[in-house]
């Protein structure tokens, strides 16, 4: 039989601070420190969470029952338990229905029915509709989830449909990114990636500087993977600015990326990109989830710096890059491709007479015209994309995409046009359903000074 003061401290550690009224007005203060260390977050949480239950439950006495737990904490049978005890594994989901002040955004209740593989114009749509709502000011954060990320190999973000016709979803795909980088403006959007990226939809992955990972997050952006081939400009503007402003990435990077034939990115060398805030274990991932969240709770204009404080804690070590084994190649390499100095053609030639294993396995995409093509595309493009502001960019890269769906393969055609009309005039070229007046096609995207990279590391610079 428990004792009166074990079953006030069980009550006290069944309550659901997530969804208690006002309790998210003390996160501030959790996260106003500089020790973001889990030991130094938790005695915080837990502190205000003792004061919220004494002063809104029952009377508790937070140094009496940080007593009581010590004496009464279970032995561990080994000193080094800790290194692999299970406290805190995964549930099957995260309960984000609780987070009232989160606006979370699910993809798989986008997706039509019987197209869950894809994502469909009016799929693209409903996120757009979604986002949009997420402007209200009850809402402090959004997240995007997919509730459906499950198996051995889960789908976070699926491919972009692929009509006879792609100009119209090309678009739609870009109010989206417009949308939800303007969205992250107001306030954090951050996307819990626990699944795999398909590579046309990895523009809607980066509208945010938020991005958690997990080991079953995975996006293939080779020359040879079927939907890299039929949507091979996606996000051109970041890939081109991989490696600008105060960024750890070598020169070169992205054309060693973009034109490998087997390569798969994921968390490790997603990090190793500085592309994402943190990597969360699949076991732990709602549960890490949850505490993102619960963070996120925290009223304006705390909410981003509490976010990242608790990414930070949740986060692991993702593992070590495939990227960075190859730092001395890519600068030798690579980074002259990126500079101009060389064409692809010379890269070509040159590691042919290498004739080295790497870099033979390396030419594979060269014995298909396909491939081939989408390289060359790739690289003239973030040649010509790195001269651009990012409106300029955008509006180039959407041109590009429309121009390679209808079968326009030369570099030359599709980045030659020098008076590209304005990305919002575009936009309103469309003959579907989407609302012709949104503000985000009223309006040009801001520009980016120089230090683009900086800020879209941390937006409140």
């Amino acid at each position: 039989e428990k004792t009166a003061q074990a079953k006030l401290y069980d009550r006290f550690e069944r309550y659901d601070f997530a969804a208690a009224p006002g309790f998210n007005q003390k996160l501030a203060d959790v996260y106003d420190t500089e020790d973001v260390t889990r030991y130094g977050i938790g005695e915080r949480m837990e502190r205000a969470k003792a004061q919220y239950y004494n002063d809104h439950v029952e009377p508790l006495d937070y140094d009496e029952y940080k007593a009581y737990m010590v004496v009464n904490a279970p032995k561990p049978v080994c000193p080094y338990q800790d290194m692999w005890d299970l406290k805190g594994v995964d549930k099957e989901s995260a309960d984000t229905d609780k987070f009232a002040k989160v606006k979370t955004i699910d993809i798989a209740q986008l997706l039509d029915a019987g197209s869950t593989d894809v994502l469909t114009l009016s799929a693209i749509n409903r996120f757009l509709d979604a986002a949009k709502s997420a402007y209200d000011d009850r809402y402090f954060a959004v997240a995007v989830v997919n509730s459906r990320c499950s198996g051995p190999e889960p789908m976070f973000l699926p491919a972009l449909d692929s009509p006879d016709d792609c100009s119209e979803i090309l678009k739609a795909a870009m109010r989206l990114r417009i949308e939800l980088r303007n969205l992250n403006r107001a306030k954090p959007v951050v996307f819990f990636a626990n699944g795999v990226v398909d590579a046309s939809t990895l523009g809607i992955l980066l509208s945010t500087p938020d991005i958690i990972t997990s080991e079953m997050f995975c996006v293939s952006v080779s020359p040879t993977n079927k939907s890299a081939q039929a949507f091979p400009l996606t996000a051109l503007y970041d890939w081109a600015h991989l490696a600008s402003g105060q960024s750890k990435v070598a020169e070169g990077t992205a054309e060693y990326i973009l034109c490998h034939p087997e390569l798969v990115l994921r968390s490790a060398e997603w990090m190793a990109l500085e592309l994402g805030t943190g990597f969360v274990s699949h076991r732990k991932f709602a549960s890490g989830m949850e505490q993102v969240l619960l963070a996120a709770s925290c009223p304006p204009p705390h909410t981003r710096d509490a976010l990242r404080k608790a990414c930070a804690i949740e986060s692991v070590y993702a593992g070590p890059s495939k990227i960075s084994v190859w730092e001395q190649e890519i600068h030798r390499y690579f980074a002259p491709l990126a500079g101009g100095e060389k064409s692809l053609a010379e890269l070509v030639s040159e590691l042919q007479q290498l004739d080295m294993p790497w870099s033979g396995k390396y030419l594979a995409f060269v014995k298909a015209p396909r491939a081939n093509a989408v390289a060359e595309a790739r690289v003239a493009g973030m040649r010509v994309v790195r001269g651009l502001e990012y409106s300029q960019a955008l509006a180039l890269e959407l041109l590009a995409s429309i121009a390679w769906s209808k079968g326009t393969r030369e570099p030359s055609k599709l980045f030659g046009n020098d008076k590209a009309p304005k990305l919002a005039d575009i936009l309103m070229e469309t003959t579907g359903s989407v609302d012709a007046n949104s503000g985000a096609l009223q309006s040009e995207v801001p520009g980016e000074c120089p230090f683009a990279k900086m800020y879209r590391k941390n937006p409140d610079r």
